[in-house]
């Protein structure tokens, strides 16, 4: 509770060591406040984390057990307490937000339960709500950020203008404040109070089951599959058309952590606390900063300047996250390469998939330029979008279909099996894997693998030819190491790169210059990952 001090009117407040009591009890519970804010791990707004407490390292065993065993029986409680005015929101999907008492947000939380802690940040704590006809998520803010009321109602005033499908649905707010006598004692100082003035500021939301899309955020390998990757994006899209365009509101912090997916990962952007609403105006300056980085565009960071080209930055490093993984330029050929090689694995392809991967490439390029006026317009994203489409049955269909291998890219001259490598660790061991390579065409293919320089490995042989319909095996061995890996997926790349030559030529006359496109002309370049 945010803490205010005054002294009541009708009091003597001329002692001088009733003032420094006072002082000295103001400065106890703002050092208090400043420690409670310092627990946040997102410096820039709390999220909904699902399984947060998971998460957290440092947790006894014992404890997590105790808050599951504690979340359990609240959920049984829930179930057997009346109705209140969330679950007729909740049930009717066209009722609006209302003012929620304080009461029925501290039952729903069991007093803001720890065990019910989903999500907590630099602005405020999240707690899982259980109702009777499900479960909300409960943002309470943090006592240092309830000082000033402008910052709450602005972000209020916004959520109550909006109602889109990918918008989390926001129920309700609370603002409470109470008035509370504490006596101050010391030496010398006669009977008297001074008034605490405590405030409770609450947002109330839908629950979301997924969590932020940031836990789900993978290269191309693994996790979500493309056809669910590209649904998302062309949610996000329109949840910010409906932003920029119909209410004129800039997020301001759109990142994976403030992109929520329910239960058809359906994705719902959330977190309007530094959110702006533009008027007439196109960009505002403000000397604030807040915003994330890698996800903040850089106009903003470094000058202030607020505008809607600033979210469709952060737009595009989202697109990069969802196809890629990585938010750093792309190299389109690589990201091709790994989608086909995990197409070909699972025997299903999607639909314009190759398409779709190389139009959200060049739409993210677009979108992360450093200058603003290159950047295109949300509209415009979407127009780009909807050019492949042939038909929206695309999006809403399952996405896949089963066929058999799929042809490589023109300009990819050798395969190349696995695309990521995987040795099982052992301390004190060497560990090999073999790579295999496999010429299609009708030309002599030469090859040259340049392993990362993090760790010792040996590459048998490291540079050779592939004659034509072909394949040659690789050795790659991981020389003993003394201490295991802190990630069992680490940043070590291997490099291959290939280029035609004539047929004649021997391994032994194959040299790093000939891989030199400048001179050489056509050369592949692949990527090879490290897992352990």
């Amino acid at each position: 509770m945010q803490t205010d001090f005054y002294s009541a009117g009708s009091m003597d407040h001329t002692g001088d060591e009733s003032t420094k009591v006072a002082r000295r009890l103001t400065q106890q519970i703002t050092d208090g406040l400043a420690e409670h804010q310092r627990v946040g791990s997102d410096v820039f707004g709390a999220v909904y984390q699902e399984d947060w407490d998971s998460k957290v390292n440092w947790e006894p065993q014992y404890e997590k057990e105790r808050k599951s065993d504690a979340t359990k029986s609240i959920r049984m409680d829930a179930r057997n307490m009346a109705p209140n005015v969330l679950d007729g929101i909740i049930l009717d999907e066209t009722a609006g937000p209302i003012s929620i008492p304080l009461a029925i947000l501290q039952q729903i939380t069991d007093n803001f339960n720890d065990s019910l802690k989903i999500g907590q940040g630099g602005f405020g704590v999240v707690y899982k709500g259980f109702i009777q006809s499900g479960c909300v998520a409960v943002k309470k803010l943090l006592n240092s950020h309830t000082i000033k009321d402008g910052p709450f109602y602005r972000e209020t005033s916004i959520l109550m203008s909006v109602n889109h499908p990918n918008i989390v649905r926001f129920l309700g707010y609370c603002s409470n404040t109470e008035n509370t006598a504490v006596k101050l004692d010391g030496p010398g100082i006669r009977e008297k109070y001074i008034y605490a003035e405590n405030r409770e500021r609450l947002l109330c939301f839908e629950y979301i089951s997924k969590g932020g899309l940031d836990k789900h955020v993978t290269d191309e390998l693994r996790g979500l599959e493309w056809h669910t990757r590209y649904r998302i994006i062309k949610g996000i899209c329109e949840g910010l058309r409906y932003l920029h365009k119909e209410k004129n509101i800039i997020h301001m912090d759109l990142k994976p952590a403030n992109i929520l997916l329910d239960d058809l990962l359906i994705p719902k952007i959330t977190d309007f606390g530094i959110s702006k609403q533009l008027e007439e105006k196109s960009h505002a300056i403000t000397m604030a900063r807040f915003g994330s980085m890698g996800y903040c565009a850089p106009e903003y960071l470094y000058h202030g300047i607020v505008s809607f080209k600033g979210d469709i930055f952060s737009l595009g490093t989202i697109i990069m996250d969802l196809v890629s993984g990585r938010k750093e330029k792309p190299n389109i050929k690589n990201i091709l390469r790994r989608w086909r090689y995990r197409w070909n694995k699972s025997g299903k392809y999607p639909p314009l998939g190759s398409e779709q991967v190389t139009k959200c490439i060049e739409i993210a390029a677009l979108c992360m330029s450093y200058d603003v006026k290159k950047r295109p317009d949300i509209l415009d994203v979407i127009s780009s979008l909807n050019e492949m489409e042939t038909t929206t049955e695309h999006i809403g269909q399952a996405g896949e279909s089963s066929v058999g291998q799929t042809s490589p890219y023109d300009w990819e001259l050798l395969g190349i099996d696995p695309l990521e490598l995987h040795f099982p660790f052992e301390i004190n061991k060497h560990i090999s894997c073999s790579l295999e390579l496999s010429n299609a065409r009708e030309d002599c293919v030469a090859f040259h693998i340049e392993p990362p320089s993090t760790r010792h490995y040996r590459i048998e042989p490291n540079r050779g030819i592939v004659p034509p319909q072909s394949r040659t095996n690789v050795i790659v061995t991981l020389e003993a190491q003394e201490k295991a890996p802190h990630d069992m997926r680490c940043q070590d790349e291997f490099v291959v790169r290939c280029t035609i030559v004539n047929e004649g030529l021997t391994p032994e006359n194959v040299s790093q210059d000939m891989f030199d496109e400048k001179s050489t002309g056509l050369v592949d370049e692949a990527t090879l990952t490290v897992a352990f």
